[in-house]
């Protein structure tokens, strides 16, 4: 099979959307099958190549990490002659519509994963009129770019529910990313990663791996944080990751009085999070907004419990605080499940565990057989 993906976000842009369409498409060449992305030319990245096709594109005026994508090129007069089977689009953007214009064109099935709601987001376009924001994103945007798709894919239950609330009248399937499971990290990395940002022995670790901007709930985590350190000085808190916020929450963990004890390390490659995770204790989960919490799971997958909100896909993920714990957003309870944790060695070794078995559920390969399930599902029958 021959599957185009369409996309306005990819490497070396790092995000929920780029790890998905980067894991699928390496599952499904180790599979036999070919992938063509079609792509914004990010900066400082790679140019086109006979697997990835790259537009040009411009920084978002007002979220410079995101592009406005240009979906003219000239590389599109040779499209029909690429023998696509299935078209997969990520993003109801510039890349997306393009997909569906050459789908509807081309007469090929498409196949649309909506990957969040993005009414969340809506606080990156400032020239929206506020009214008129839940209405632009969930009804115009949301129902309509689904309908004129054959299949859509959601990472989770809430997303399903939404869609269908929208009036989605598609076939929907729940499939989740997944990640790669038993993941070895180096003990010598580990070591050399507490040394280079100066965690003592004797030091607890907590840990947050995302994108630092208001949806991610961080200052919330801050907060929290602050009164876990006033009961156990020696802990310290890394935030793994950057964004809009970065200076923000300097400025508030500097107020809060614990800016000793955070450690900013911005964006790290995907193997050094993994040792960022393997040197931390717990993760701390605040956001909620996640579909699905991919870098969540990517920690459990190594033994580390987490404390999150019980709030869509990672309620799904921890269902029935398998892994951790789940809590109401109310900074008492988030600081005394995490307490727990810091302060009982039995329970954390049971969660620790719970954690590895629970993320080992969420194989790529399983989740990418599911997804070719769809694909063969909107082929044409072999005469």
């Amino acid at each position: 099979m021959r599957i185009a993906i369409f996309t306005d976000t990819y490497l070396p842009q790092i995000n929920g959307v780029v790890f998905s369409t980067h894991t699928f498409a390496k599952e499904f060449e180790a599979m036999g099958h070919e992938v063509l992305i079609i792509a914004p030319q990010v900066e400082n990245g790679k140019e086109s190549t006979d697997s990835v096709w790259r537009f040009k594109s411009l920084p978002f005026p007002f979220q410079p990490e995101h592009r406005i994508t240009s979906p003219l090129s000239r590389k599109l007069r040779d499209f029909g002659n690429q023998k696509i089977d299935i078209i997969h689009i990520q993003t109801p953007f510039f890349m997306g519509h393009l997909g569906q214009y050459l789908g509807w064109r081309h007469k090929i099935p498409m196949v649309h994963t909506y990957h969040t709601f993005w009414a969340e987001y809506l606080h990156y376009f400032p020239l929206v009129p506020k009214g008129w924001r839940h209405r632009v994103d969930l009804l115009l945007l949301s129902k309509n770019f689904c309908n004129r798709c054959h299949h859509i894919v959601v990472p989770s239950v809430q997303i399903q529910d939404a869609l269908e609330g929208y009036k989605v009248r598609k076939p929907i399937s729940v499939i989740p990313t997944g990640i790669t499971v038993d993941r070895e990290v180096d003990t010598q990395a580990v070591s050399a990663f507490r040394l280079q940002w100066g965690i003592q022995e004797n030091e607890k670790t907590c840990i947050f791996v995302g994108r630092l901007g208001k949806e991610k709930n961080v200052y919330f985590l801050l907060e929290a944080f602050a009164k876990i350190y006033e009961q156990r000085k020696a802990t310290k808190l890394l935030l793994v990751g950057d964004g809009p916020e970065r200076e923000g929450l300097y400025r508030c963990a500097e107020k809060l009085g614990i800016l000793e004890a955070v450690i900013f390390t911005g964006y790290l490659s995907h193997e050094a999070v993994f040792v960022a995770y393997a040197a931390s204790d717990i993760i701390l989960f605040p956001s909620k907004t996640e579909t699905q919490g991919l870098s969540l799971l990517e920690g459990m997958s190594i033994g580390k419990p987490a404390v999150c909100l019980n709030e869509l896909g990672v309620k799904q993920l921890l269902e029935n605080e398998r892994g951790g714990f789940l809590t109401e957003e109310k900074i008492p309870n988030y600081v005394a499940a995490t307490m727990r944790l810091l302060s009982d060695d039995a329970l954390y070794a049971a969660k620790a565990e719970e954690a590895k078995t629970r993320a080992s559920e969420f194989s790529s390969t399983q989740m990418a057989k599911k997804l070719l399930a769809v694909y063969h599902g909107l082929l044409p029958s072999p005469k």
